[in-house]
């Protein structure tokens, strides 16, 4: 295993590691790859003996063209949390099958063959709407689940990884480069940041959401603690409207989607507007800006995501489509 926490794993030194951990026959030799589309971890595929597993280790710094750093501690919370929603949604997130506290690393089970990401589907056009109300079953069951618990208060009071993660990369960089909507940007992480209701997932996105015939997946786990629950509804109808904007001549499809969300995970929190316009700007003037949008899709973006912040009370979280053509 790595010698220090701050070793890192990779596809030629995962195999020894695996090797010891007695989750493949002794001796068996491990086909190990690096999987891609994330920035905060090291992810690797290791398969043998008929069984594939994930490999997840927690980067300190990000692998973005801004310097962004973050507490490598957010791969435990991700063990738990994944945990927990395997209890309240079985079979609903992998299974969790070793956590190395001393070198920040979790191993869990891979997605079955054939699976992939709802983020490829959704950007390919293939938009259904029966994934997002399923997701939306799923977050209400989470979100009802973890409310008013003292053990989940407990174990996911810390949102340090959520600070630095979400708010500082999100919203007080887009609150700085845009000093005019500073006070609405603000006014809105503050109410966030007092209100903890609920086990929030805090990246509940469609890269996050393994999908195959048979069922789908929540993964990523490692921003969620106790907390505002627009902030995962604001989170998913923001990609929907992302991708909306990414390709307008299925901008329908994208907000029957975000339509079939919301009636099955209920009436959206309140703030959950302003969270969405705030996300949305962030998405295009942030520190992870949305890597498909192009130079006008990231005009739209701009000017839709200013009308909502200001408008966010009077606007519904569909009404935002209404401005896609």
């Amino acid at each position: 295993m790595p010698e220090t926490a701050a070793e890192l794993l990779d596809p030629a030194s995962a195999g020894d590691y695996l090797g010891g951990l007695g989750l493949f026959p002794a001796g068996e030799h491990l086909e190990v790859e690096s999987l891609g589309g994330g920035v905060s971890n090291v992810v690797l595929l290791a398969a043998g003996g008929g069984r594939r597993v994930v490999v997840k280790q927690s980067l300190p710094r990000l692998r973005v063209a801004e310097e962004w750093l973050a507490t490598r501690e957010r791969i435990l919370t991700e063990a738990a949390s994944l945990e927990l929603t395997r209890r309240l949604a079985p079979g609903s997130a992998p299974l969790v099958l070793h956590v190395d506290a001393d070198s920040y690393v979790i191993v869990i089970e891979a997605a079955p063959a054939g699976w992939g990401t709802w983020k490829d589907d959704l950007l390919a056009g293939r938009a259904e709407e029966s994934v997002a109300a399923e997701l939306g079953t799923l977050l209400a069951t989470v979100h009802e689940g973890t409310r008013g618990s003292a053990e989940v208060r407990e174990r996911f009071a810390g949102d340090e990884a959520f600070e630095q993660l979400r708010v500082d990369p999100y919203y007080r960089t887009t609150a700085a480069r845009h000093p005019e909507l500073a006070p609405r940007i603000e006014a809105t992480i503050d109410a966030m940041l007092a209100h903890r209701e609920c086990l929030v997932h805090a990246d509940f996105s469609p890269k996050n959401v393994l999908v195959g015939e048979d069922g789908l997946w929540l993964i990523d786990h490692e921003c969620a603690h106790v907390g505002d629950p627009a902030f995962d509804v604001a989170f998913l109808l923001n990609h929907l409207l992302l991708k909306a904007i990414h390709r307008p001549e299925d901008a329908g499809a994208y907000r029957a989607c975000a339509a079939a969300f919301l009636a099955a995970y209920g009436a959206a929190p309140p703030g959950t507007v302003a969270h969405l316009g705030c996300l949305l700007l962030a998405r295009v003037d942030g520190k992870s800006p949305a890597e498909y949008l192009d130079e006008p899709g990231r005009t739209t973006a701009r000017a839709l995501a200013a009308r909502v912040i200001v408008a966010a009370d009077e606007l519904s979280p569909l009404d935002p489509w209404e401005d896609i053509r």
